[in-house]
């Protein structure tokens, strides 16, 4: 059955929007809310180019074509980098939606029920990908657009509950709000956080290969719906929370918020978003890691089912261990989602033997160098941090 656009749109968006969002009012905070808002376009424009640039070379390969494929045709000697960036990218979301899940789903059970074996963490989390494992090992993205559409629904909630947490919760004289912050070595830690909250590159060669309709003027229609409602959703959510919360706002802003009912229910919500959102990474994630092992094609069915149950019992593992969320911000902020978002769609438009307008290879050039920018602020950042 074939994709539709508004099918297409709520699978994109919801694997754009997932655990970059609850980081935006820290964002604000420290960029002040004016170059928050500046910044969030600014990505969000490159993104969208990334985004074009595939659709063109996407158009060039047919409905067979896929970021591997792509990489293949146009720079052969990038594959295995390119199979290795968007795996490492996915894996670490994924990891990042366990890891988060985690923190709010013990809390959320004891709220609710009480102490109990289910309120520890580890227990939590195995009963939760109990429930959210199976729609993993799903082949076709269109499969998922219903549990898209409830993580979709779901953070519009949310947002609509900073809302009314804003109106009715009395915000303190001493939540002093910055429109420009000064300069300084934090801000080079972020710009890799706004390109990451973009990232849905990935999936837009499957969406393209779904979708019934998958002319250019349909795929640039579908990009500028995406970037332009999540563009939206994250200003409002990050200015909403930040006035309410000013400098004392958190890295993860539901840290910030009292243990009461909207705080339950917006911590329930998020969890749903989290497990919606868990396959939407799992699928790109092992399609490329077979990618890189590339073994035969005789026993696809069996190697799909291993690689996506060895996926999910790593990530798990590695939730448990402890492992912090901020260094998987950083790191797939710095590398994958930069390379995913801004530098291979500019190389591969650059080496496709297609006709490229004036205007379309300047913009190549410049999100190119932007991408250079923003890899190399965020390997900066963290390198300072860890001397």
């Amino acid at each position: 059955m074939a994709t539709t656009l508004a099918s297409g749109y709520v699978t994109l968006l919801k694997t754009s929007i997932g655990s970059g969002i609850l980081s935006f009012p820290y964002l604000f905070k420290t960029y002040g809310i004016l170059t928050g808002i500046a910044l969030t376009m600014v990505s969000g424009f490159f993104s969208v180019l990334g985004l074009i640039l595939y659709a063109i070379c996407s158009q060039e390969l047919g409905r067979t074509a896929t970021l591997s494929r792509l990489a293949t045709e146009s720079m052969p000697y990038t594959r295995i980098i390119v199979d290795l960036s968007v795996f490492l990218k996915c894996f670490g979301v994924a990891l990042s939606y366990l890891i988060i899940t985690r923190q709010l789903l013990p809390v959320l059970i004891e709220t609710i029920f009480g102490a109990s074996i289910l309120s520890d963490p580890n227990v939590s989390l195995l009963a939760f990908i109990s429930c959210i494992g199976p729609f993993a090992y799903f082949n076709r993205l269109d499969k998922l657009k219903y549990t898209s559409l409830c993580g979709v629904i779901a953070i519009v909630v949310v947002v609509i509950a900073s809302l009314y947490r804003y109106e009715y919760t009395p915000v303190s004289a001493t939540n002093s709000i910055e429109y420009f912050a000064p300069l300084s070595y934090a801000w080079a830690g972020g710009f890799g956080k706004f390109v990451f909250s973009f990232t849905c590159h990935q999936n837009i060669f499957a969406i393209h290969s779904e979708m019934e309709d998958n002319s250019f003027p349909r795929m640039k229609r579908l990009i500028y719906m995406v970037a332009s409602s999540a563009a939206i959703i994250y200003i409002s959510f990050g200015i909403l929370n930040y006035l309410l919360y000013g400098k004392a706002v958190k890295d993860n802003v539901l840290e910030n918020y009292p243990n009461d009912v909207l705080a339950s229910v917006v911590r329930g919500l998020y969890i749903v978003v989290m497990g919606v959102s868990y396959p939407l990474q799992v699928n790109p994630c092992r399609s490329h890691l077979i990618n890189i092992i590339a073994f035969s094609q005789r026993s696809e069915k069996l190697l799909r089912f291993a690689v996506t149950t060895g996926i999910i019992i790593s990530t798990c593992l590695l939730a448990v261990s402890g492992m912090s969320l901020g260094i998987i911000y950083s790191v797939i902020g710095a590398t994958a989602s930069t390379f995913m978002c801004l530098i291979f769609p500019a190389l591969f438009y650059f080496n496709m033997n297609i006709t490229k307008p004036k205007g379309l290879i300047f913009l190549s050039y410049t999100a190119f160098l932007f991408g250079i920018f923003v890899f190399s602020a965020s390997l900066f950042s963290i390198i300072l941090r860890n001397i």
